[in-house]
């Protein structure tokens, strides 16, 4: 059930639809870069041509850029994945063949006529967060700063901006309006809200008596032969580094006053509107919904009503010309001309049809130089500092692409240098396990498995724009059995454990015997011949483990898929033992009684029939491209980026 609920996610199609727009988040992390919507140019590169779709091609240097990118925007979400897994997982394909489908969707929309202007993208530009200053404003300096961090030219950013945009004008007239029926959802949100009741009893291994008997040395050494894996330690590295800080730069006087001139707009008086939006495609249902709220029914309510929930439709605080960006003049010339609280009419722009609601309005009287001094003193001096940062940083990759060493590089950055022990890809030091690594060890340890074993320097983000670190591999110990003269006591007590492992599973099985034969479970706790836990109830709904943050224990799970009065056997986590696990009855609840569950069960099949129509839709669009991918060429690829460990060519 829950993991047909979460199949959604797996399209980003989806997730682009819904307004998690990857635009947003592409400054966030060190060097993440780009999604795999843009961000690249076009080049021969080494390799030659990875793909060919119309009369495009993707050369093997833009393609390992973007599948890098790709790769470092998912550790970011999830930092437990390596390049061997993201390989193994199809993880390059995708990359490449979600480029194509952006690619080919701009392609189709510019053959149709579809089209945005510049300043539509700067307006989109000027809206993502890390371009925004001190003073909520778009800031040129911090935007060069932060795209000379990322090694990104100011087109490129526009060419993926555009793309975005166009995508969303393309996709959302497909699906907007989408409405799952509650007869449909109620169904689901039953058995969200059914309680299945039952009991487990453990059956520890260490209720069990060991041997009586000690291993002899032949056993203990068969025992260490054949589980050898347990006993050796994985592969370790030690890591060589330097820390990079920022110096703090003040502005000068001229500097500040100069900003206040260029920025006379910000600081002069100004109005901004708190406003809320439906946009609708058709003409018809939009004055159909405008009724509604004429009719009195509240802004909120009668967005929820179409599909929308309140974060669909706050806009936030715009001024009218970011408004105009947004909309259209004739929108911001409704919506600034109405008064707080009011309603517009039905409004034409070229995403649809608009009704705005004007939830307050924020008046800004002008500023003295004065006044905002210690705000502009600490913006720029935090755009200087970045950018003297992000200067230093480039100057240091660039020694990295022209084969400098990292002795070399610290000695000319005057860096102090510092060695991490072997350390594990979990940031253990298995020869002294009560080593603690601190948070900037912990940063780098990710990284330094990830880029390969040929000690080439990488830089790393320790804090975001106030401590970085270049690093290398020094040494890499490969995965070494312990001796067996070491680890002897360790090998008798897993011996015993096993013994005794093996007894509680020959227990558990007599024990699941008789309750397939009808024996209560508390009865057989008491007749087990050994002292065990008493039976414990066990009575949960779907929706309660819905909202756990952690994974579920594995016996939950097997207790969810079981029918009334079935016994099963699960092994406990760690070979610590049994449970028996038996289900003794579902109990039904009206999912009306829990608040908008019915509504919620309805927005995920919404979410889920979204992303299948535009899915499909671009499909169609690349089936009209010619696509055509180079498996060799992909295959060197996927070499190539294994044998750099996703790090830069």
């Amino acid at each position: 059930m829950f993991a047909f609920f979460r199949r959604m996610t797996k399209s980003w199609f989806a997730m682009l639809i819904f307004g998690i727009v990857i635009l947003a988040f592409i400054f966030t992390g060190v060097f993440g870069g780009f999604s795999r919507f843009g961000g690249g140019t076009e080049n021969s590169g080494e390799g030659g041509s990875i793909a060919t779709f119309g009369r495009k091609k993707l050369s093997a240097a833009e393609a390992y850029d973007y599948v890098r990118r790709d790769y470092l925007s998912m550790r970011q979400q999830n930092p437990s994945i390596d390049v061997a897994t993201f390989v193994a997982t199809g993880g390059i394909l995708r990359s490449v063949n979600g480029y194509i489908a952006a690619k080919a969707m701009s392609f189709w929309a510019e053959k149709n006529g579809v089209g945005i202007s510049r300043r539509m993208v700067d307006g989109e530009i000027a809206s993502i967060p890390v371009f925004i200053g001190v003073n909520g404003k778009f800031d040129q300096k911090l935007f060069d700063a932060v795209l000379a961090q990322q090694h990104m030219r100011p087109e490129q950013l526009r060419a993926d901006v555009a793309e975005d945009i166009v995508r969303r004008q393309v996709l959302l007239p497909l699906v907007s309006g989408l409405k799952t029926p509650a007869a449909m959802a109620a169904p689901f949100a039953r058995m969200l809200v059914q309680r299945h009741e039952g009991m487990v009893l453990a059956i520890p291994a260490s209720a069990l008596p060991p041997s009586d008997k000690m291993p002899d040395d032949k056993a203990v050494s068969d025992f260490y032969k054949s589980n050898i894996d347990r006993y050796t330690l994985p592969e370790r590295r030690v890591i060589r580094y330097a820390l990079l800080q920022p110096e703090n730069i003040l502005p000068s006087e001229s500097q500040i006053s100069t900003y206040f001139r260029e920025h006379a707009a910000e600081y002069g008086a100004s109005e901004k509107r708190i406003l809320s939006q439906i946009i609708l495609p058709d003409k018809a249902a939009a004055e159909a919904l405008l009724a509604k709220i004429h009719g009195g029914m509240n802004f909120v309510a009668a967005a929820k009503t179409a599909g929308f929930s309140p974060e669909d439709i706050h806009l936030g605080a715009l001024s009218k010309e970011q408004y105009t960006e947004r909309a259209s003049a004739e929108a911001a010339n409704a919506a600034f001309g109405l008064a707080e609280g009011a309603v517009s009419n039905v409004l034409r722009s070229p995403l649809g049809w608009h009704i705005v609601h004007v939830d307050s309005i924020q008046r800004k009287p002008a500023s003295t130089l004065d006044q905002v001094r210690g705000d502009i003193t600490r913006q720029l001096s935090e755009t200087l500092t970045a950018k003297q940062l992000a200067s230093r940083i480039n100057h240091i990759q660039d020694n990295i692409s022209n084969g400098n060493g990292f002795s070399d590089i610290v000695h000319k950055e005057k860096l102090e240098a510092a060695q991490t022990p072997a350390l594990t890809k979990a940031a253990v030091d298995p020869e002294h396990p009560d080593w603690q690594p601190d948070s900037t060890v912990k940063s780098l340890v990710g990284p330094a498995f990830d880029n390969g074993s040929n000690n080439e320097p990488f830089v790393v983000t320790i804090m975001q724009d106030k401590l970085y670190a270049i690093a290398t591999v020094d040494h890499v110990t490969a995965p070494t059995p312990q001796p067996l003269n070491r680890i002897k006591d360790r090998v008798i007590a897993d011996i015993r454990h096993s013994e005794m492992a093996e007894k509680s599973h020959n227990l558990a099985e007599e024990l699941l015997k008789k309750a397939k034969a009808g024996m209560p479970l508390p009865e057989l706790a008491a007749q087990a011949g050994v002292k065990l836990p008493p039976a414990t109830p066990l009575a949960f709904r779907q929706i309660d483990l819905s909202r756990f943050q952690q994974s579920l224990p594995p016996a939950i799970i097997r207790f969810f898929e079981m029918k009334p009065g079935e016994v099963r056997l699960v092994a406990a986590p760690d070979e610590s033992g049994w449970m028996l696990l038996k289900m003794d009855r579902l109990v039904s609840s009206d999912p009306e009684k829990e608040q908008g569950l019915i509504t919620a069960v309805q927005n995920q099949f919404q979410n889920m029939m979204t992303g299948d129509i535009a899915e499909q839709f671009s499909s169609a669009v690349m089936q009209q491209s010619s696509v055509s991918i180079n498996q060799t060429a992909l295959m060197q690829l996927e070499k190539r980026f294994l044998n750099n460990g996703g790090g830069a060519q």
